[in-house]
């Protein structure tokens, strides 16, 4: 009778978990699709191998076949279609709910003549949702960029639809700023970045898939696949309670100078 009542117990708490763990997902995804980022590319991406996001899956699945061929994205038409993922997870920091959206590109072009040039990459883009479960409010946005990143507060990045935060994306190393612009070179804001009438862009709210551990992409901590790098749940950065605001020199230069452009400085996100 006590091992019966032992089993019900622990069938009844497991059952209580994976409600807890499903509701908790739905809730956080109902702020992830309202709050995703559009990302708006260079006039020329999808030429001359400057490549659109991909399935990180897919090319994960390539590679442990044994496929060494440059994978990269050059239909728009799989991005303007929702077909390309994006990748999500949130996580609840004091009374604020921070999110991070990933995505990834097969390729990066070279930035000048013969440097910058390198297979794999993810970047990033962070939000800041204070109060979430108070009185919601869209409030930080941190850009990842080069292996750097900044933040900007609101009235200090451009929306869509009032919710959605823009991240215009470098033409070669996919860095995201919030700005257009850029000179065309290596250093740290020049990449260009020019939409201009071509529009290209991408609504991630379309296709959002979470870090939820269900590919194998997602639980392999080793980097041979990725050229060397970490897949986001292997990184640094992927702790979204003690993300800081910047990093980098505060003043202008060609190498890395996030807090230049960071309304927080090197504060906590």
């Amino acid at each position: 009778m006590e091992n019966h009542v032992n089993i019900q117990f622990a069938a009844t708490a497991l059952l209580l978990l994976i409600l807890i763990a499903r509701f908790g997902a739905g809730q956080y995804q109902d702020y992830a699709y309202k709050y995703a980022p559009r990302l708006r590319f260079d006039s020329v991406e999808g030429s001359g191998d400057r490549c659109f996001p991909q399935s990180a899956e897919s090319y994960y699945e390539a590679r442990k076949s044994g496929n060494t061929d440059r994978l990269c994205n050059l239909d728009y038409d799989t991005v303007a279609a929702g077909s390309v993922p994006t990748y999500w997870h949130a996580e609840v920091c004091g009374y604020h709910l921070h999110i991070a959206y990933w995505n990834f590109y097969g390729y990066n072009h070279d930035c000048d003549c013969c440097s910058g040039e390198r297979d794999a990459w993810f970047e990033s883009l962070v939000v800041k949702i204070r109060d979430y479960s108070l009185d919601e409010r869209l409030h930080e946005v941190r850009f990842s960029q080069k292996k750097g990143w900044y933040t900007r507060v609101p009235g200090h990045y451009e929306l869509v639809s009032d919710t959605h935060p823009v991240a215009y994306v470098g033409k070669t190393q996919h860095g995201y700023y919030h700005d257009d612009g850029g000179t065309g070179t290596c250093c740290y804001y020049e990449d260009y970045r020019n939409p201009s009438d071509v529009d290209q862009h991408m609504d991630t709210w379309s296709n959002l898939v979470r870090f939820d551990n269900s590919s194998a992409w997602m639980t392999d901590p080793t980097t041979d696949v990725w050229n060397g790098i970490n897949s986001p749940p292997f990184r640094d950065d992927w702790d979204l309670c003690a993300l800081n605001g910047c990093t980098g020199g505060y003043l202008w230069g060609c190498s890395t100078c996030g807090c230049h452009k960071s309304d927080i400085g090197e504060d906590p996100f």
